[in-house]
């Protein structure tokens, strides 16, 4: 808690404040989420590769380059936020601010955020990846932020959930498919291929840091939904990833418009994961303004 008598500085990050932010990322971190590191920091500041970063996931095409990262201080670091623009001056994107969800903190450093990106005819917050591994949302737990963002006039809307399984031990096999398992930098592959040979079902899992791991995505061909191939795949990623050490995995789940694909593939995905054992661990909330 921040007392009366202290004094809250915004200033641009720097290299000598990277060190004292970690903590207070982790302080928001989410079940399985693994402790960030300075790598994964300084990559989502303007100090790394945050200039190459793609447009939103809310759809704005462009790409959102002039970020900008700025740090509260008093006696020591209290947070900070990370922002930009599209290309063409339209789109402010705000990609993430942790700062231990005290109030003050967090609307000076919106505030801050908001007065940079003046002339924007649109600011979207929490629509593209934050610091390390997932997530594009604002978790609901994270209440300071989200009415700091309700009262300046961004409005929220579902992003679907962040999903989380301890994984103490491997799922039983047994199951008749083969399944393929190709390697690619920090990621595996993995594939069934159907009765004529081609990919029937496919997923994407990575190990950004020792005993955590992630599905990064899983895809079931449409005609064979329904079929028990989406588990089936979803074991053997957690086997996979349990024999590479990982105790901890977690994964999104983009169920917050079950009407698309008539709701079959994201009520798939949804029944799939929940009986390979994950848990929703936060609903997750993406903002915009106007």
């Amino acid at each position: 808690m921040i007392s009366s008598s202290q004094t809250t500085v915004v200033r641009p990050l720097t290299r000598t404040h990277l060190s004292s932010l970690l903590g207070v990322v982790d302080a928001d971190a989410l079940p399985g989420q693994p402790p960030c590191r300075p790598g994964a920091l300084r990559a989502a500041t303007e100090l790394g590769a945050a200039s190459s970063r793609a447009g939103t996931a809310l759809g704005q095409a462009g790409t959102v380059q002039d970020w900008q990262t700025l740090v509260a201080i008093s006696e020591e670091v209290l947070g900070a936020v990370c922002f930009g623009r599209s290309d063409d001056g339209r789109t402010g994107t705000i990609s993430w601010l942790h700062a231990r969800e005290e109030p003050a903190v967090v609307t000076d450093l919106l505030d801050q955020a908001i007065k940079h990106l003046s002339g924007c005819k649109v600011i979207e917050a929490f629509s593209a990846s934050g610091i390390g591994p997932l997530i594009a949302g604002l978790p609901d737990d994270r209440e300071a932020t989200r009415e700091a963002l309700t009262q300046r006039g961004l409005k929220g809307k579902q992003a679907g959930r962040f999903l989380y399984r301890a994984l103490q031990s491997p799922p039983p096999a047994g199951d008749s498919c083969t399944v393929q398992v190709a390697s690619r930098g920090n990621q595996r592959q993995l594939s069934i291929a159907g009765p004529m040979g081609n990919k029937i079902a496919s997923a994407t899992i990575s190990v950004p840091a020792p005993g955590h791991g992630v599905v990064d995505w899983i895809e079931v061909h449409p005609a064979y939904r329904g079929h028990g191939v989406g588990g089936r795949l979803l074991k053997a990623c957690l086997r996979l990833m349990y024999h590479l050490g990982v105790r901890h995995v977690i994964g999104q789940l983009d169920d917050h418009n079950l009407d698309a694909d008539n709701g079959h593939g994201r009520i798939g995905a949804h029944i799939v994961s929940s009986r390979a054992g994950f848990v929703t661990a936060a609903q997750l909330t993406t903002y915009r303004s106007g």
